[in-house]
């Protein structure tokens, strides 16, 4: 037989095995969805992101409360403008809303 023949047949024996393995393994990865699509490979990661999303879905519709200075969840309506929907361009706008984001990261963290 020819070498050439002989090499080829082993470099598609390996890579379909490479495939079937590779098929085993996405068949058995379970995954978990949340209500927004969003996808986990826990149930506690799935969980832990809706009690967080529900906890912090106020601070995304701040277009629906009235009046300029009311306060969601206890933040400024300007830092969940600049939060959601500008950024933050620049050291001195972070300092000036430091307390905000430290508060947010508390509401994330527990």
């Amino acid at each position: 037989m020819d070498i050439t023949f002989i090499a080829i047949a082993i470099f598609i024996l390996v890579a379909i095995v490479f495939l079937i393995s590779f098929l085993l393994k996405s068949i058995n990865n379970k995954s978990f969805e949340a209500k927004d699509g969003t996808v986990f490979e826990s149930q506690s990661d799935l969980d832990l992101y809706e009690c967080l999303f529900e906890k912090t879905k106020p601070l995304f519709s701040i277009e629906d409360v009235n009046g300029p200075d009311k306060a969601i969840l206890g933040f400024q309506k300007s830092f969940l403008t600049k939060l959601t929907l500008e950024g933050f361009p620049d050291l001195k706008t972070l300092v000036k809303y430091r307390k905000e984001l430290k508060s947010l990261s508390d509401l994330i963290n527990t």
